[in-house]
């Protein structure tokens, strides 16, 4: 059933952003009146209630932070005044007693507005990720996790060589939120040249992984999905050209190899159509069914159980015949390399409209002469455009990376997900004058 819940923020100007907490129990909002409210969620009533409402900054706050409830009730904010600042509640005072919630630090390493801060995944411990115009993202963590009076930068990432301002456009980021992947990632995109790219940590230092894409518009929001035990990850961007783009994104190529999906998802940069093929005599074993290279099979194997007359064309010996076989089950593939005739069900679905997406693979680096580079990849699984003359503000995946959500400057929140055959569609749309949603919901 529908419900909808209107809260009285009270904000005197634009709602920059909102962001629960762990559970889903407190909210917090920003906006340009400088202003942050914290709210929690009363079960008696199903009313949201204001715990407090604090001056942040000295410029618009434009976006919040909420650290893992382990570390206590720790608020981060970042605004246009080029400042990152720490915020703690202090339970011993009363709500809305402007004493209830405590800036304990404010970290002002920024020359340009910082448009995006996130704090780790908890197995990371307390750190925190603020993403400027000047083209760095900076990685702070507590000298005192007891206090937080005190942020040191641990570590930083040159986004932009030769630095930006904020002319250029701003910077956005995302942690890889699993657990066992290895090493830990984050994705950063945006500003100058519009790129969007992975990064690792490696011995203390991090340092580019791969490039998902690049575009003629700014990147103005990016979300790494909940991994769930998945062989690759989903990472969400939204641009001010009114798309939201939806990449598979394989750290480990090994794993989506064991997955049978290498064939039709890589396109290997730089060679022939015949080289693009994952251990292809493998690969043309199974699609023969039993012509030509199965005979190599039975001169190896004692234990096979295949006789002579198994083979009713009598081709397990015949070179000629093995060729042709393999030749066939060649001409069975796509032209684009998909090994399904439908092509929708392994990540090229369509986007909203029955627009079809621009379906591509991108090399993290030059691949092997054996065709298996260790390197990551990434395709474009969905494309999805509204209007072109409104941008996209925000994407957000839910907790399992089923469903995601997009904010844009026409008020409007839209909900996406992917059907059964691939293809990814928008299944409700609420705005501040009307909701809708599917009646298969």
């Amino acid at each position: 059933m529908e419900q909808e819940i209107s809260i009285p923020v009270n904000h005197d100007d634009f709602i920059h952003d909102i962001a629960y907490n762990f559970y889903g129990t407190r909210l917090a909002t920003c906006g340009s009146d400088r202003c942050i409210k914290i709210w929690d969620w009363n079960r008696q009533t199903g009313l949201w209630i204001l715990n407090e409402s604090m001056l942040g900054h000295d410029s618009s706050v434009v976006r919040l932070s909420w650290a893992h409830p382990e570390f206590g009730q720790v608020l981060a904010s970042c605004s246009l005044d080029r400042s990152v600042r720490i915020w703690m509640e202090q339970e011993s005072n009363l709500k809305n007693s402007t004493m209830r919630w405590k800036s304990v630090s404010t970290l002002n390493d920024s020359s340009c507005a910082v448009h995006s801060i996130a704090f780790a995944p908890e197995y990371r411990n307390l750190s925190l990720a603020a993403a400027s115009s000047d083209g760095k993202v900076r990685f702070y963590s507590p000298v005192e996790p007891i206090t937080l009076s005190n942020w040191t930068v641990s570590g930083q990432i040159d986004f932009i060589p030769g630095g930006a301002s904020d002319s250029d456009g701003p910077l956005c980021l995302s942690w890889c939120k699993s657990r066992f992947a290895s090493p830990h990632m984050i994705v950063i995109g945006g500003s100058k040249g519009n790129r969007v790219k992975v990064f690792q940590l490696d011995t203390m230092q991090y340092s580019e992984l791969h490039e998902l894409d690049s575009y003629e518009g700014f990147v103005l929001d990016i979300d790494w999905a909940p991994s769930m035990g998945r062989s690759y990850h989903l990472i969400a961007t939204a641009c001010s050209d009114g798309h939201v783009r939806i990449y598979k994104f394989w750290s480990d190529p090994v794993m989506a190899a064991r997955a049978g999906q290498l064939d039709s998802l890589f396109v290997y940069e730089g060679e022939d159509g015949d080289e693009q093929e994952v251990d292809s005599s493998s690969r043309h074993n199974v699609k023969s069914k039993g012509k030509g290279n199965n005979s190599n099979s039975n001169n190896n194997n004692d234990d096979d159980d295949f006789e002579d007359d198994d083979f009713p064309d009598g081709s397990e010996d015949d070179d000629d015949n093995s060729d042709e076989g393999n030749s066939d089950s060649d001409s069975d593939d796509d032209s684009d390399g998909s090994t399904s005739d439908s092509g929708d069900e392994l990540g090229r679905p369509r986007g909203s409209g029955g627009r079809r997406s621009h379906g591509h693979a991108r090399d993290g680096g030059s691949a092997g002469t054996d065709g298996k580079a260790g390197v990551p990849r990434s395709e474009l699984v969905a494309d999805l455009l509204v209007d072109p003359q409104v941008p996209m503000r925000r994407v957000r995946w839910n907790s399992t990376g089923t469903l995601l959500v997009s904010s844009s400057d026409d008020g409007v929140a839209r909900m996406w997900k992917m059907s059964v055959n691939g293809t990814w569609r928008e299944i409700a749309a609420i705005s501040a004058e009307k909701s809708s949603a599917d009646s298969s919901l």
